[in-house]
């Protein structure tokens, strides 16, 4: 059996292009995160450069996760070694492509009801465009209610890394920031991005906790996090909430009239 997982090690390691590195650990980039809550960490580069549940070292690390509340607004933010500006790593001859965040409001995490889209191209481990109706791969920045998500990553890495990126749903929100950048920690380059998004309207409740998902189009490593926001931030968010709605009673008493979505 350890032979056989040694072989099995060694011939993913080749198919999919990722040499022997060291191990490594990243920290969270400097100034990136101050003021967010770290939700997950999983920067550990294990010997021969294994990420769990695939290899490819530094390149294909899943590193942190945060969030913060601002009012009514919801920060979420993504480090890895994968490179999230472009969206787009070449390893070896073939392209690999960043996934969307995965959001679950419910507690479900077998089904992940929502997605924030970076507005970058998408395709999957089979080099297909995956977007969600313009056949272009690429649909516009913010986040969706989903009802597919596409889940092609490498087999045997497929049931620990899914989903991916969002294969059909509907717009909700505009992004009211999606940030991309760099930076380096000691010899490893992490790349970064946050975006947020005003709750207001959605119907949604945290109180529960959110579940935030990311992968990229091979599977290599996923990273997973959980955060229920803390009483403050959750006051914040009702009190942002509650005066949005007070504004838009108003409008309609001084309109006479009904407002629609």
């Amino acid at each position: 059996m350890l032979m056989n997982m040694k072989l099995r090690k060694s011939l993913l390691s080749i198919l999919l292009g990722c040499g022997l590195v060291t191990s490594a650990t990243a920290a969270p980039l400097s100034g990136v995160w101050t003021g967010w809550s770290q939700i997950a960490s999983e920067d550990f580069v294990g010997s021969g450069g294994f990420v769990d549940p695939g290899w490819g070292g530094q390149t294909f690390d899943a590193e942190y996760l945060y969030y913060k509340v601002t009012g009514s607004v919801l920060h979420l933010g993504l480090q890895t070694g994968f490179d999230v500006v472009t969206g787009k790593v070449t390893y070896s001859s073939k392209d690999y492509y960043s996934g969307d965040l995965a959001l679950s409001f419910d507690g479900n995490t077998s089904v992940y009801e929502y997605g924030v889209d970076f507005g970058l191209l998408t395709k999957d481990y089979s080099n297909i465009k995956v977007d969600m109706g313009t056949g272009t791969g690429i649909d516009g920045a913010g986040f969706y209610s989903v009802s597919l998500w596409n889940g092609n990553l490498v087999d045997s890495f497929e049931p620990f890394s899914s989903p991916f990126a969002m294969d059909a749903g509907v717009f909700k929100k505009i992004l009211l920031s999606n940030i991309s950048g760099s930076g380096v920690n000691g010899s490893d380059t992490s790349y970064y991005r946050k975006v947020s998004f005003d709750m207001s309207g959605l119907g949604l409740d945290m109180t529960n906790g959110v579940d935030v998902h990311w992968t990229m189009s091979c599977g290599n490593d996923n990273i997973n996090g959980h955060f229920v926001p803390e009483p403050a931030s959750l006051v914040l968010l009702s009190l942002g909430l509650l005066g949005i709605g007070c504004r838009l009673r108003r409008r309609i008493k001084l309109t006479g009239s009904k407002l629609t979505a």
